[in-house]
This record gives structure tokens, C-alpha cells and sequence, in this order.
């Protein structure tokens, strides 16, 4: 009862793998003694026989280890390739992140209101086609009325990003410009053409 549950380790599986193994070694050889020129294989070992006596030879270094040494020289610089390769775009990707977090945290200009940004984009768009930026035209630019817009002004010139110009006589006028600050503000917040 117990040879029952046992199995013979030689399978007929295993037997058939074997012997197709051997069908197609012997087939193999057959096509190539017909159809290829072993002169081949026997120039093959010939060679290789050479190569293992020019490395036995004896020599105040022996050739086998002049071959290791070369090979370790090239494995150590293909890994150092490999690796300074395959980091290179991780740490670019890391310090570009670095660099948007320092700048949330250590803004490099004060922060401004939605109405100051408005009135900073309006005033960037007068800078950029040469326009010259009066109270009225950016009244209509950013569609706040003249009392917000006079205090945005204000509170940008306190900051140092807008200064005013003033005319005097009969068409005197005032007008609104960036200052390098506010231009430098404009350049990194906005996209000018």
C-alpha cells in the first residue's frame, strides 16, 4: 500500500525530453557536417589554444593578471558611467523642487493682494508695449474703480514696485511705472512677450 502513493522518479516526460534532446543534437550535427564548413570550429580552437598559452606564459607580470586588472579598470569606469547617468536626472529633478520650495518659503518679493496683482499685470502690459500707463487706462485694464486703483497704486509705491511721475503745466498727468523691482517682479510672476 504504500508503493501506491510513490511515484518512479523517471517519468515518461522525462524520458521523452531526453530522447528529443538527443534527436536534435544528433540532427544538428548532421547539418552542419553537410551544409557548413567545419574548418571553423577547428580554426576556433586552434586560436583559443594560443590565447591560453600566451596567458600561462612567465613573465615578471603574469598575462592573466595584466587582463584582470584592465578588466576591473573598465567594469569600475562602466559603473561609475552608469551610475553618474542614471542619478543625474534624479538630483536635477530634487533641486529643481529644492529650489520652488526655498522660494515659497523665502519669497524674494512681498506678497501682494489679488487687486495688487492685477493692477502689477497692468502695469507690466503698459511696460512690455510701450505703453504709457495713466490712472484711466488702468482703470479699464483691470476694471476696478478709481479709488481701488488709486490705493493699489499707493500701496505698491510703499513697497517699492511702482513709481508715480507727475507733469506739471496745462496738460499735466500723472503717470505709473515700474520700478527695477517691479520689473524684476514682472519678469519672474508674469509671462511677457
Amino acid at each position: 500500500m504504500a508503493a501506491e502513493g510513490k511515484r518512479s522518479p523517471i517519468t515518461f516526460k522525462a524520458m521523452a525530453y531526453s530522447a528529443g534532446g538527443f534527436l536534435v543534437v544528433w540532427a544538428v550535427t548532421k547539418l552542419l557536417d553537410t551544409y557548413f564548413d567545419l574548418t571553423l570550429l577547428a580554426d576556433t580552437k586552434s586560436w583559443l589554444l594560443r590565447v591560453w598559452d600566451w596567458l600561462l606564459l612567465e613573465t615578471p607580470m603574469p598575462n592573466w593578471s595584466l587582463l584582470m586588472i584592465i578588466a576591473a579598470l573598465i567594469s569600475t569606469l562602466s559603473v561609475a558611467i552608469y551610475y553618474t547617468r542614471t542619478t543625474d536626472g534624479a538630483y536635477g529633478e530634487l533641486h529643481e523642487i529644492e529650489r520652488k520650495v526655498y522660494k515659497k518659503n523665502n519669497p524674494q518679493f512681498p506678497q501682494l493682494t489679488d487687486n495688487q496683482t492685477l493692477l502689477m499685470e497692468a502695469l507690466a502690459y503698459h511696460a512690455n508695449f510701450r505703453k504709457i500707463a495713466n490712472l484711466d487706462s488702468v482703470c479699464k485694464l483691470v476694471s476696478l474703480s478709481t479709488q481701488e486703483v488709486e490705493a493699489g497704486l499707493k500701496q505698491l509705491e510703499a513697497k517699492r514696485l511702482v513709481k508715480r511721475s507727475a507733469t506739471r503745466g496745462t496738460f499735466g498727468s500723472t503717470t505709473f511705472s515700474l520700478t527695477l523691482a517691479g520689473k524684476d517682479y514682472a519678469l519672474e510672476r508674469f509671462e511677457l512677450t
